[in-house]
Formats: structure tokens, sequence, C-alpha cells
């Protein structure tokens, strides 16, 4: 009797030893597969854009589509943020991958300059295109030049954007910021706020032609307000990020000459810590799929192999590598 029962507690053992085993193996196994299945996830990014109603926006979402598609292990989604300065803040706080940005903007935050409180640690990709600054008066404002927006009430654009930054800037260097009436109106509510005669003039740092300039002048006059080349000159003189340029003739309606006007040029920006590797493959797949982009937003014809570097802040090294293999 003792014999069997000794035998029996022998099984007991031997299989507690085989489920024990078995428990064993299967949580390896279950180990394992959840290590597989997260190292075959693709890594997360995020590009800061702007507004929906803008040019970022849907060019940060066809750099995100052809990231995500071509790139492997790799996925980009589209952050729509407050813009230019807002995405210096994001893209070297680590909040956000990639930004894009103004030149302003970026060569302001790498210094620590106003709006900024610190510099930040971000370095670009590449330039994407240039863009003008519209300073448009309505048609009855009695504004012609600069001078004349003494005494008015003028929109800068949202605060914290790049164009508030730019306004404020030209309007400071020519001695006018203490004398016109300073409001800040997104795009749409300046828009609004200019047909219904409750500002006289608004700056719009945007690629011409403009969607919200053609709205407006299909329903009112609207008066282009050129700067002198002196005027010019004085606000280069300390912002060199700023561009001569202008607006062609008969882009809109009631412009029926050239239009002398300040530029500044919109960047893609990264964290200076960015893996090389990660930042050289990110400018090529960008690169070779410049025709979606295109497709999403005209103004992506600008982006070149040979303006690419034309920044006035530093060029990431993984960038600057695809550029030199790529001449």
């Amino acid at each position: 009797m003792s014999e069997e029962k000794n035998v029996d507690n022998g099984n007991k053992k031997h299989s507690t030893k085989l489920i024990s085993l078995v428990v064993a193996i299967v949580l390896v196994g279950i180990v394992l597969g959840y290590n597989l299945l997260r190292d075959q996830r693709p890594q997360l990014m995020v590009i800061a854009t702007g507004s929906p109603g803008g040019a970022y926006y849907p060019l940060g979402g066809a750099m995100g589509e052809v990231i995500s598609r071509n790139l492997e292990g790799v996925r980009l989604d589209a952050e729509s943020t407050n813009a230019s300065v807002e995405n210096i803040r994001l893209v070297g706080n680590g909040e956000s991958d990639l930004g894009m940005t103004t030149e302003n903007a970026a060569y302001k935050g790498v210094r620590g300059e106003y709006p900024y409180d610190r510099e930040y640690p971000v370095q670009a990709l590449f330039q994407m295109y240039s863009a003008p600054l519209h300073i448009i008066a309505a048609g009855d404002s009695g504004i012609e030049t600069m001078e004349d927006m003494a005494g008015k009430r003028v929109s800068i654009d949202a605060p914290g954007s790049g164009t508030e930054d730019m306004a404020r800037t030209v309007l400071e260097e020519l001695g006018l910021w203490d004398e016109v009436n300073v409001v800040n109106y997104g795009q749409q509510d300046a828009a609004a706020a200019l047909r219904d005669g409750n500002i006289d003039a608004v700056f719009w740092n945007i690629a011409a032609p403009a969607g919200v300039v053609l709205e407006v002048g299909a329903t009112q006059t609207l008066r282009f307000i050129p700067l002198t080349d002196n005027e010019m000159e004085t606000v280069m003189a300390e912002h060199p990020y700023f561009e001569q340029d202008i607006i062609p003739a008969n882009t809109y309606n009631d412009q029926d000459e050239d239009v002398a006007v300040l530029s500044v040029s919109n960047t893609i920006i990264v964290h200076e810590d960015m893996d090389e590797e990660l930042a050289y493959e990110i400018t090529r797949t960008i690169f070779e799929n410049l025709d979606r982009l295109i497709e999403v937003h005209s103004i992506a014809q600008n982006i070149s192999h040979e303006t690419a570097l034309e920044t006035h802040i530093d060029v990431h090294s993984g960038a600057e590598r695809y550029f030199a293999e790529s001449e």
C-alpha cells in the first residue's frame, strides 16, 4: 500500500514539473511574441504644421503620407498647431519630431531672441519655399504708403504666429510700432474685419496668389502697399532672413503693377539630436516623392535641391549628407 502511495506521489510530482515546464514555455513564447510585435510596430513620429486653412497642414499631411508609405519602420502623423513660432518650441522641447516654420522664427529661436525666452536646439532639414509679406489696405482707408498707417487700425495676424513677428519687426524698424493701432486677428477673422470696415489694413505672410486675398478682393477694392528700397534696406540691415521680392502685376484684382515686398522662406526643422541616418532617410524620402506634395499643394513646386540649403540656421548633418550625395 505504501509502495503504491509512493508511486502515486511520484507521478504527481512529475505531472507538476511537466505543467510548470509547459507554463514556462508558454510564458516565454508570449514574451518573445510581444517583443517581436513591438519591434515590428512602426516608430510613431509627429510633424508640427499649422492651421488646416494654410499650406503647412496639407503639406505636412502629404509628407507624413510619403514617409509612412516609403520609409520602413516609421509612421509620421501631421499635427495641427499655431504654426511657426510654436513649432520651434514643440520641436526644441522634443514634443514634435519635425516642424514647419518661417526663417524669422527659426533664426530667433536658435538665438533665444524675442519672442523666445531661451535658445532652442533645432536645425534645418531643408528650406521649402519663400512667401511674400502681403501688406494690404482697404481701398477707402486712405493708406498708400507705410507712413500712412499711423493712426490706423491694422491686424498683424494671430498672437504667436510668424506673421505677427514679421509685422512687428517691420513696424518697429520703420518707427511705426507706437503709431499704429495694432490688433491680432487670425487670417479668416482679419478677412472678415477688412470686409466689414473694422480694420484698415492687414499683414499676411502667405504664398501668392493667396486664396484669402482673392476672396476679399472679389467683393471690395484693395490697395497693396509697397515698400521703398530704403524701407527694405532698413529692415534687412538687422534681420538677414528677409529677402527683397515682388508680387507680380495682375496677381490680384486692382493690382496692375509689381508690388515691392519682403519675403521670408519656410523651412523644415528637427531637433539637433535626431539620429543622422533617420534625418538622411526622411530628407531622401521627401525629395524622392515631391510629385505627391505638388499634387496636394502647388507651392511645393518651389521645393528644390538648388535652394534647399539656403537657410539661416544650421543644417542637420543627415540632411547635409543627402544633399552632398545628390549633387
